[in-house]
């Protein structure tokens, strides 16, 4: 989903399914929607995930500093969760733990993508 309109405009969340808030967003690139959205969950595995964010409102201008989108991964509640060799591409978080982005993508960057090789929530 890309930004027109963003996720908020397009669902109501319902609480039944745990569906997101973005109640803690203050940049219109948080209100897109997740790539991997983990709650409430145990002994999660995830190999060779991609998780790419290309565009703003159908413009590549983001690219530039990579900022497409702000978070790519939530894991929320959960415990036992294993992300193996996951890609991202243009956001600023690559992983957060209960809203707190806690993996950003600068330090992961590895040639087109941002790679990390391995994550755990035990």
């Amino acid at each position: 989903m890309q930004d027109n309109p963003n996720s908020l405009a397009s669902f109501t969340p319902n609480a039944t399914y745990s569906d997101p808030t973005f109640d803690d967003c203050f940049q219109d690139t948080c209100y897109k929607t997740w790539g991997l959205y983990i709650i409430n969950s145990n002994n999660v595995l995830c190999y060779g995930g991609g998780l790419y964010s290309f565009f703003n409102n159908y413009d590549q201008g983001c690219l530039i500093t990579e900022s497409c989108q702000q978070n790519m991964v939530s894991v929320s509640n959960s415990s036992t969760v294993y992300l193996y060799n996951l890609n991202t591409k243009a956001s600023q978080y690559i992983v957060t733990i209960d809203g707190v982005g806690v993996v950003t993508q600068l330090p992961n960057m590895d040639t087109f993508c941002s790679c990390v090789v391995l994550f755990e929530q035990p």
